[in-house]
Parts: structure tokens; sequence; C-alpha cells
């Protein structure tokens, strides 16, 4: 486990430390602990020692099909699983001997059950395509034993997808709790400290990209419903994940081998996903610039107060969000005419993304009903409203058939923009054809539709 500089655990390493540099005796720690404060009491084992669950799987065929659909519509976009490492232990049937990855293999299942009509995936006594899923959801359980032990790699990866499965669900604020078990798991690893010294090894790899996940989740989780986060940019130093595709990775043989960067005249899949780790920091910073709970704090980090702070917050975030689509590779820049089909969607999702950001930036500042405007000169509707028409025409530009869902907020979030567009144009009886602008939200509601049914 880890303890940092501020740990009392730490305060007593350094005691000791002074006693065997004086004394020259070095003290066995292990020696020194006393049972009844360090070890799993009687009373506790009930606890710890809980029989593992009986878990049914997907039948074979159905189990390949959805490992498949899983690597082609969510690993793509959002790094976690190793593919080759996670079918080798699937084929050894370590699922069924290690109850912890037998759950994350349940909610890979889950997960990968809403791209598929199958109705295997649904519980017994309904056909509604809502429960896609749930009949691997329900046998996953988080229980107060696994949180007694060192979390392993499958504890994280498993909370994550449980996550990522009832962000879609009718009970997605249980996500929210979910997040922070998560981020106390991966912090209690020591996963949000920079560890130079370490290889790069696969298993390595996949602590941090786990980790990363988590960032990016709690950014967005928490801006969308308007609460604190669990962790903020001040908290953490781990390196960005490495830019190597998976088929770059199968030249090794275990987790143990070290990775390399993929050749530089490839066309990573992964710099998709540095960058939009890069994109998220920025939004984290609007979350703690334009929506502190303490406004004097945020006036003091900005060195100005009241409007003022406002101002140069908005000013030094569009400069970010500048200098971030400046630094987007050639090969992951926003194209409707992308023939890869992977690029196309995960530019997509980063686009679409940048604009949602935008959205986030400004939509603080957009005047109410009877307000001319809350910044002087700061035309923050109209930016947002440019910016939720770049996201409607992105997401026309990929649905295949049906708009990625990775492009869901932004879409919703530009209904919303455009209506409130639409109304304040309506009220100050400015020239203006309805029908053209209520065109671009009906597009929202049509990029919508095909989505509610899962």
């Amino acid at each position: 486990r880890h303890y940092g500089p501020s740990s009392n655990f730490l305060l007593v390493q350094t005691l000791l430390d002074f006693k065997q540099e004086t004394v020259g005796r070095k003290h066995i720690l292990q020696n020194l602990r006393r049972p009844e404060f360090w070890s799993i009491l009687p009373w506790q084992e009930n606890l710890h020692n809980n029989p593992p669950p009986m878990l049914t799987f997907p039948e074979d065929d159905l189990l390949h099909d959805l490992i498949n659909d899983y690597f082609a519509h969510s690993e793509t976009y959002i790094p976690l699983l190793h593919r080759s490492t996670f079918e080798k232990s699937v084929a050894e049937d370590l699922h069924l001997r290690d109850a912890g990855f037998g759950q994350l293999v349940l909610a890979v299942c889950a997960v990968a059950s809403r791209y598929g009509l199958d109705p295997r995936n649904m519980p017994e006594g309904t056909k509604s395509e809502h429960s896609l899923g749930w009949r691997w959801y329900s046998q996953i359980s988080l229980n107060m034993s696994s949180f007694l032990e060192v979390p392993r790699l499958y504890d994280l990866q498993l909370c994550i997808l449980m996550m990522m499965y009832l962000q879609a669900s009718s009970i997605s604020e249980s996500s929210w709790i979910i997040l922070g078990v998560a981020m106390r798991l991966a912090q209690a690893m020591g996963l949000h400290r920079r560890q130079p010294d370490q290889p790069r090894t696969i298993r390595r790899e996949l602590w941090i990209r786990a980790f990363w996940v988590i960032i990016v989740y709690d950014t967005y989780v928490s801006m969308f419903l308007g609460r604190p986060r669990v962790t903020t940019m001040d908290d953490f130093d781990v390196e960005l994940p490495m830019d190597c595709d998976q088929e770059f990775w199968d030249n090794a043989t275990s987790e143990g081998d070290v990775l390399v960067q993929s050749p530089p005249d490839t066309r990573s899949r992964t710099t998709f996903w540095i960058h939009y780790i890069k994109l998220m920091e920025i939004a984290g910073l609007t979350h703690k610039l334009i929506y502190p709970i303490r406004r004097a704090a945020q006036s003091r980090v900005l060195g100005v107060d009241g409007v003022l702070s406002n101002r140069k917050a908005v000013m030094e975030l569009d400069s970010a969000l500048n200098a971030w689509v400046s630094s987007v590779p050639h090969h992951v820049q926003w194209d409707p005419k992308q023939a890869d089909p992977i690029l196309l969607l995960q530019s997509a999702m980063l686009y679409s993304s940048y604009h949602w950001v935008q959205v986030c930036v400004h939509k603080k500042f957009i005047p109410g009903p009877n307000q001319e405007a809350v910044l002087d000169g700061l035309p923050s509707l109209a930016i947002c409203a440019n910016a939720a028409r770049s996201c409607i025409r992105i997401a026309e530009a990929c649905k295949t058939p049906r708009v990625p869902p990775a492009t869901l907020p932004s879409v919703f979030l530009s209904a919303i923009i455009l209506l409130i567009n639409f109304w304040r144009i309506k009220r100050s009886n400015t020239l203006l054809n309805s029908g053209t602008e209520m065109r671009e939200v009906y597009k929202c509601f049509e990029l919508l539709k095909p989505l509610e049914k899962r």
C-alpha cells in the first residue's frame, strides 16, 4: 500500500531509520506488530472469508461475441484492458477459478451487451432493451472483504466497468459513488504518484491506464452533476499513458515485459486518448475556476476579485483550449471524410468533447431572461450556440447507423443551448425564421432517439 509524505507511518519509518543509524541494528517491523492491532480477528473472519460467489457466465459462443464487441466498441475509445492477456485468461478458465477475474469478465459482458440485441443478455421475464446486460451485472458485488486486502488490478478495472455500465442506466447516480471507491483503491496503491524508476511493463501500463480512466470519468461526471471532484490535478503527478497501440503490446510474452512507444510513422490510435486526457485536464480546470464553491479561493488563485476573476478565468481557459486544438496530431483531427472508421469516431469523440468544454467555460455567463450581459463584452451565448452547432454537425457526420454514445452528452447539451438561444432571440423580437432555428434542435432529437432504448 502507498503512504504519502504527510503520513504518520512515514514519520515512524524516519524514527526507525534514526535508531538504526545510531545503534546499528535493523528492526524488522513484522516482529514488532501486535496481532490484536494488525491481524484479522475472529469476529471479523466472516467478513474476510466470505465464500466466493457462484457466478453464471454466458454460453461459449455468446461469451466470445461479447468479448469481441467489448474490444471493438468500448476498448477502442476507453483503453482499460489488454486483449491478449484477457482472452488468454478466459481461455485458461481463470474466470471459473478466480471470483475477482470472474466478476471482471461479467462486467465486460454487461458493457458489451448494449452493442447487440441477443435476448440471452436480458434477465428472465423481460424483453426491454434497457435490461441488456443486467443478467451479468446483477451477479457483481463490491463486498467489504475486498477492501481488507491489497487491491488487485482486477478490483480497479471492475469498479471502472461497473461505473461505465451504470452510467447508461436509470440508476446512473450509483456510478458516482463507485467512482469514489475506484479512486480510493487507486490512491491506496499509489497510482496517483509518478514512479520513474519502475519500467513500463504491460502490468504497470494497465495500472496507469486504469487510473487515467478514473480521472477522466471523475472530471466529466462531476462537471455534469455539478458536484466536487474526488481528486484534482494538484493531487497526482502520474505519467500519461504510453502512446503504444495494443498490436505492439502483443510483441510482449507476459505482463512483466517492457513496452515501447508505437513507431513514429504509425497512425497510433492511442494518441486520441492521450489528447482526450489533456482536454479533460482543461475541463477539470474549468470546474475549479468557473464553478468554485468558495469564490474567495478562486480569486486568490487568479490574483483578482469578483467579475475580474471570472473574466480572467474565461480568458485563461479559452487560451488553453486554443493551445490544445493546435496540439492535436493530424491523424486525429476532425475530418468528416476520414476513411478509417475508428479514427473517425475517435476524432468525433475528441472534438465533440472539445466543444462540450467550450460550452462549460461559457454557459455560466449566458444572460438570463431579464439580463443583457453577465460579463460585458463577452458573447457567451453566441459562443455556446456556435459550439452546439459544431457538435451536431460532428454527430451527424459519424452516425453509423446511430450517433456514437460517446457524443451523447455533447448532443444533449447542444439541444439545451440552442433552445435557450431560440427563446432569447424570440424575446428580443429579432427577425427570425423559427423553422430554420428549430431545425437544429430537431436534429438533436433525431440523433438522441435511437439511443433511448439502451
